[in-house]
């Protein structure tokens, strides 16, 4: 199978210029469209970058809007601009995929992948989310985290990076779930647990509590509950999983924070897809 060389990385955040950076260490021709003009390689005529690519990387997340792809520096295409674009033998590689778009990119492209769906590169990336929770966290209390009360909801691959980095600074973490068997599993791992469901019962014990669920678990009746405050830290992707109208309402301190490894772990952040998308090529024999 031919080898790919030449990478076109279009939009993103500073994730994507480490990742650049990475992958020219790695051996390939790298530009770069939608990203500050100081990147190595920045291109500013989409179609031809395109035309010279052997391969297109979008960026984690693919969007925020819907509409045009998620970028640091606005781009003028929307998404569906740039997917007209594409060949139909161009590997098209990109993060957290709506089945739409995949749809959309799928009808122009033989080899569509989400790199964000792949075990190595999840993982990976729970522990620099879990430091950029850590990092919001002391940014926004004036007590240690240390022998502070939290709440964890879910008990995912970010759910048990943020219960363990939380509990080794010494906080006192219970993991909140749906399920009696994960409350086991966190129990094993000496963290306490409760079920959402009941959690509103327990709400005012709480000085933190960190959402990593992508549905609203974190409703008016736990808000009514909470101490006024309690600190909520959401990093689950849309629709979130906190009632953010109702906490603002009953004045609580609730954050929406989406994408914590680019804003406090990028070049670590960068090098995790920069791995998952070489690990993709060597899987399909592109490298």
């Amino acid at each position: 199978m031919e080898k790919i060389k030449d990478l076109l990385i279009i939009g993103g955040d500073s994730r994507q210029l480490y990742m650049a950076d990475h992958l020219e260490e790695r051996g390939f021709n790298i530009a770069v469209y939608g990203l500050p003009e100081r990147a190595r390689k920045c291109v500013t005529e989409l179609k031809s970058a395109v035309e010279a690519a052997d391969a297109v990387i979008l960026p984690l997340p693919v969007t925020r809007d819907g509409r045009y792809v998620f970028s640091i520096v606005p781009v003028k295409e929307t998404f569906d601009e740039m997917a007209a674009m594409f060949h139909k033998d161009q590997p098209i590689f990109a993060g957290m995929l709506s089945h739409s778009m995949r749809a959309r990119l799928e009808k122009r492209c033989d080899e569509v992948y989400d790199y964000f769906e792949r075990e190595d590169v999840t993982v990976m990336n729970s522990v620099p989310t879990a430091q950029g929770i850590l990092k919001t966290m002391l940014e926004n209390i004036e007590y240690t985290v240390h022998s502070s009360k939290c709440a964890v909801f879910g008990y995912g691959r970010i759910g048990k990076a943020t219960a363990d980095v939380l509990s080794a600074v010494g906080a006192d973490v219970t993991v909140c779930v749906r399920r009696p068997s994960v409350i086991a599993l966190a129990a094993v791992n000496g963290l306490g647990g409760c079920l959402i469901s009941d959690f509103y019962k327990s709400a005012d014990r709480y000085d933190i509590i960190i959402n990593t669920v992508p549905a609203q678990v974190i409703d008016r009746k736990i808000l009514k509950n909470v101490r006024p405050d309690c600190l909520i830290i959401d990093v689950a992707s849309a629709p979130y999983g906190t009632d953010f109208a109702a906490a603002h309402e009953l004045g609580i301190n609730a954050l929406q924070c989406s994408s914590l490894p680019g804003k406090t772990a990028p070049k670590t952040a960068g090098r995790i897809i920069a791995d998952g998308v070489i690990n993709i090529l060597k899987e399909r024999e592109y490298e």
